[in-house]
């Protein structure tokens, strides 16, 4: 059987989950043995340094390369170049903007404002905003169309894909996103770099601060828990350092910033704290509650389907268009004497380490684009 040449693209990933699932996949392609392919990787900065902190040996690889794209800039980025040679380029998440690509061109895909169209952030939005950002998705659909196969990670994105004409089902494949193994193994975790003054009951949130994040609802949150319900929270959010700059003095005053994580720095952050929330208006998947409840964490969740369908009944939900709702769940937790569960946190990490498998996923990436490689040779 001949030996094809796969590409391993994470150049143009620089901020959130998208990291952490690069990371860990290419993690654990450095770990394989008798590899069906010759597989090269083109990191990002991020990427390059997350896999050092996990002590990925990435001498493994054909060639390795650290090389960043931004969005659009990618097409005069000299990126094109790069990918001269390989039978199958697997972006990891895209999309990968590029005119034309002579190997099989395979993209993750997890842009929920594609598939979900209608949703209460557009209609916040001024008229200006909301014409920019349908642009902006515009652009990044066609793009995505580009490709010769989509992997997504639950079936309500395959669907939200084939209902929007963006992509033909038999040309999408489903890989269910998972639990970084760098969870279950303590040896790897390194000590948050802006250490952590707890005071009072903290509740920690884990991302980007995307608009449909919905992280404004926090310092709303703080201050209904505060004149309701007599509880004084600290709140602890992991924006960068624009991000931070760009909130409002409300949000800043009320709110305390770590800064930006690592992914070897996650899990230290989640034993800080009490609790994890997950107030997201809109999702493909994320790994947040994933990985609080590997870690045993209480996590209050937006009430939707992409958290029940992973969390099922081990997470506590909230309406996230309301900040009583959730002020109320948080207050009722709080003054609940049985709040620590014990037995429920571990049961919920059972299930956690019972969906999740990195190894299977990489597994599953790598068939796919030996299925791809075949199907292309023998056309």
């Amino acid at each position: 059987m001949k030996k094809y040449k796969f590409l391993v693209n994470a150049s143009n990933l620089h901020v959130g989950g998208g990291v952490q699932v690069a990371v860990s996949l290419i993690d654990e392609l450095s770990r394989m043995t008798n590899m069906v392919a010759d597989i090269s990787v083109i990191a990002s900065t991020e990427v390059d340094a997350n896999l050092k902190s996990v002590n990925a040996d990435c001498l493994k690889f054909a060639s390795y390369e650290v090389f960043n794209t931004y969005g659009l800039s990618a097409l005069w980025s000299g990126l094109s170049e790069k990918l001269i040679g390989y039978d199958v380029v697997f972006t990891v998440f895209g999309p990968l903007y590029l005119w034309s690509l002579k190997a099989v061109s395979i993209v993750g895909f997890a842009q929920p404002w594609i598939i979900y169209p209608d949703n209460e952030i557009y209609r916040s939005m001024s008229f200006y905003r909301r014409l920019k950002t349908r642009i902006k998705f515009l652009i990044q659909s066609f793009f995505f169309r580009r490709a010769d196969k989509l992997i997504v990670e639950l079936d309500h994105v395959k669907n939200g894909l084939v209902s929007h004409n963006v992509f033909a089902s038999d040309k999408i494949d489903i890989v269910s996103n998972c639990l970084s193994s760098l969870f279950l193994r303590p040896q790897l975790w390194t000590p948050l770099i802006n250490g952590i003054e707890k005071t009072k009951f903290s509740i920690g949130f884990v991302g980007r601060d995307y608009p449909h994040k919905n992280t404004n609802i926090l310092p709303e949150i703080k201050l209904i828990l505060i004149n309701r319900y007599g509880i004084d929270v600290d709140f602890f959010v992991t924006l960068t350092s624009s991000e931070w700059d760009a909130k409002s003095y409300f949000f800043r005053t009320n709110i305390i910033n770590v800064g930006e994580l690592g992914v070897s720095e996650c899990p230290g952050f989640y034993q800080k704290m009490d609790a994890v929330i997950f107030p997201s208006f809109l999702e493909c998947f994320s790994a947040t509650p994933l990985e609080a409840m590997a870690m045993e964490k209480p996590l209050f969740a937006s009430d939707r389907g992409f958290v029940r369908d992973v969390c099922g009944d081990f997470a506590l939900y909230f309406d996230p268009t309301d900040s009583a709702d959730a002020a109320n769940l948080i207050a009722s937790f709080v003054n609940n004497k049985n709040q620590k569960n014990i037995d429920k946190f571990a049961a919920a990490r059972n299930r956690v380490i019972k969906f999740s498998n990195p190894r299977k996923r990489a597994e599953d990436y790598l068939k796919i684009m030996q299925s791809a490689a075949i199907d292309c040779t023998s056309v």
